[in-house]
Order: C-alpha cells, then sequence, then structure tokens
C-alpha cells in the first residue's frame, strides 16, 4: 500500500515501510554528512533500517554543500 510523505515540501507516494527504504526508493545517495528528520525529529543514521515511516509523515533531507 502506497504511503503519501511530504519530503523536502514536495508530495511523494512510496512503498517502502522503513526510512532507509525510502531513501533508496526515493534514489536519495546516503552520505556521511547528510542529515534526516522525520516530523521535525531527527533520526540517527544508526536508527534508519528500522525507523518506520507512516502515511503523512514529513521528512526532511539535508546535505551540506562545497563552497564558499
Amino acid at each position: 500500500m502506497k504511503k503519501k510523505l511530504i519530503i523536502n515540501g514536495e508530495n511523494t507516494f512510496v512503498l517502502s515501510e522503513t526510512l532507509s527504504k525510502v531513501l533508496n526508493e526515493i534514489k536519495i545517495i546516503k552520505s556521511q554528512n547528510m542529515a534526516v528528520a522525520v516530523n521535525e525529529e531527527v533520526v540517527e543514521k544508526n536508527n534508519w533500517e528500522s525507523y518506520k515511516i507512516k502515511s503523512g509523515d514529513i521528512i526532511e533531507i539535508v546535505q551540506p554543500l562545497k563552497g564558499g
């Protein structure tokens, strides 16, 4: 069953059950410096595999940019 999420301000529909699988499904390349928050709470990287996603969750994905 598809879940409706808001990812970085955009409506997105996914089939995945966990945060890690959602990131794979939407083709986000995971990096050491990236941070993910679900419903305004940061989820630690070591919990991505087990963190359950629910329809209606708001996910923010941030990565630092190079430059000055």
